[in-house]
């Protein structure tokens, strides 16, 4: 018996498939990509939360803080939201030094730092 239709297995096999290849490329691309990038600015948000933290128990002070941020974000990949955090990491440096040379009240920092952080948080949405 032998049947009207015969189909070659070739025919079916994904290097046919220019849709199935493409779909492969891009999602490589962007798993590529933004990978390494995310990560990194990830793992520098889970250190500045903890040093944050150290930060405001006394510590570690103000300007340290924001010294280690500075040192570690320019070491990350290069990216908007990296220039955004660089840009207002300065802003706090210079807020913190002005705290701990007594040109402004423990609470004028806090109000500036709240305030720039807020200011940070809406840039990077």
């Amino acid at each position: 018996m032998t049947t009207r239709f015969r189909i070659s297995a070739n025919r079916f096999s994904l290097i046919r498939f220019p849709k199935f290849w493409g779909s492969m490329v891009l999602l490589a691309t962007v798993v590529g990509c933004s990978s390494p990038r995310d990560n990194a600015l990830d793992e520098f948000s889970r250190w500045y939360d903890g040093a944050k933290a150290q930060a405001q128990a006394g510590a570690m002070s103000w300007s340290e803080l924001y010294k280690q941020s500075f040192d570690r974000l320019t070491a990350l990949p290069p990216s908007l939201q990296q220039d955004t955090r660089l840009e207002n990491t300065v802003l706090l440096l210079s807020v913190a030094r002005k705290l701990e040379s007594n040109e402004i009240s423990p609470q004028q920092f806090a109000m500036e730092r709240d305030d720039i952080e807020t200011q940070l948080q809406a840039r990077l949405r």
